[in-house]
């Protein structure tokens, strides 16, 4: 949960929170913790949070002005996006295996 309350309160008045990673990278109680403590804060996400109910009676009448989840996960969901996905993947490849670049390596060997 690399996005948290810390985080959260640096953000400059009328604020607002996209999220299109993963719920995960969300602490998800902090979240609502802003929309009580920030009237001016707001959260857009492509991944329904666990406590979106909460948040719901949280917000009342302003849920869907301050928090809005799509029906499902829009990350990577055109075209374009998934060729380009590709291609960056085939290039890193290509550039471990030619070059020895391990700018992209998760875990070392």
């Amino acid at each position: 949960e690399s996005i948290n309350k810390a985080l959260l309160t640096r953000l400059p008045k009328n604020g607002c929170l996209i999220n299109t990673a993963r719920h995960e990278v969300v602490h998800e109680g902090d979240i609502l913790q802003m929309f009580k403590e920030r009237p001016d804060f707001s959260y857009l996400s492509d991944v329904a949070p666990k406590n979106a109910e909460e948040m719901k009676k949280v917000l009342g009448d302003k849920y869907m002005k301050r928090a809005i989840f799509t029906k499902k996960k829009m990350g990577a969901q055109t075209l374009e996006a998934n060729n380009n996905a590709g291609v960056a993947a085939a290039k890193q490849i290509v550039s471990f295996f030619e070059e020895g670049v391990t700018r992209f390596q998760l875990n070392p060997f």
